[in-house]
């Protein structure tokens, strides 16, 4: 019989998904991000040029939690109900000397690990966005702005760029001229955007990416600072979540950023509910003394 919490690294993809989907699913909507990334890893889809990591803690042969991360990116790790298995996650990581760039986690998850983090590597850890995730199953909101959801051709793929840009550096943080380097790389495959377009013009952008096996996450909601403030955006998602449910998924999932009430009180009216609070912390490599 095996021992207790166990750490276990694969390097298939496609074997990944498979042992980790199950308890993935208890929380599908929590899990939406890594059941996403799983699913273009397993499509052959990659992020930055090493292999991706991914391991479980198991407990007999039991998933106790899921630990993912595409270098550069953060490490995301799932929920857990088991304190030590999160304490064998720092420690493993800590002795194959990764150098992390932050964690990404169900609120309290993400807390405990970085603090632990700290204590082990001394590094700084900081709060880098506070989220809330949600999920909609009908969309309810009767009243929009204006306009139309349509797909975006050749003639807007730079305007497509710009937006990208400018979502990175508003919603990211993402310092200007490395966002304008990022909108300038082919989106993945897996990954599309709409537009909302009021009289032939487009005035705000949409999309969606990461399929689970009952939903998809939207993401990537950005309105152009001169069309702000005209329910836009609203209406794009509202749209776009119709969309997708009309082609068969059950759920949306969404992530918010809770410093902006207004978009959180948006999305809750057109159908979307709380699930549970996530929290993107990151890692300084200076020292603490």
């Amino acid at each position: 019989m095996a021992s207790a919490n166990q750490i276990k690294l694969f390097s298939d993809s496609g074997q990944f998904l498979e042992r980790v989907q199950p308890f993935l699913l208890r929380r599908e909507a929590e899990h939406c991000l890594i059941l996403g990334l799983l699913d273009g890893l397993r499509a052959g889809e990659q992020w930055g040029n090493e292999p991706p990591l991914m391991a479980t803690v198991e407990n007999h042969d039991e998933v106790a939690a899921v630990v993912l991360m595409t270098p550069p990116h953060n490490l995301i790790l799932s929920w857990t109900v088991d304190d030590s298995a999160l304490d064998l996650i720092a420690v493993d990581l800590h002795a194959k000397s990764l150098a992390l760039p932050g964690v990404n986690g169900s609120a309290d998850i993400a807390q405990k690990f970085a603090l632990r983090w700290s204590e082990l590597s001394g590094c700084r850890y900081r709060v880098q966005m506070a989220q809330r995730i949600y999920q909609l199953s009908r969309v309810t909101i009767e009243t929009r702005a204006a306009g139309r959801l349509r797909e975006p051709d050749r003639s807007d793929e730079a305007l497509l760029r710009e937006w990208r840009a400018g979502f990175s550096v508003d919603a990211e943080g993402m310092d200007p001229e490395q966002a304008r380097e990022a909108a300038a790389q082919p989106l993945p495959r897996s990954r599309r955007l709409m537009l909302w377009e009021v009289e032939g013009i487009a005035v705000s952008m949409a999309g969606y990416a990461g399929p689970t096996p009952n939903g998809i996450r939207v993401a990537w909601v950005y309105t152009p600072p001169e069309n702000r403030g005209k329910g836009f955006a609203g209406a794009c998602v509202a749209a776009l979540s119709q969309k997708l449910l009309d082609d068969g998924r059950k759920f949306c999932f969404l992530y918010t950023d809770l410093a902006n009430p207004i978009s959180n009180h948006i999305y809750q009216r057109m159908g979307y509910e709380p699930v549970t609070d996530a929290t993107v912390y990151s890692f300084s490599q200076e020292v603490q003394l």
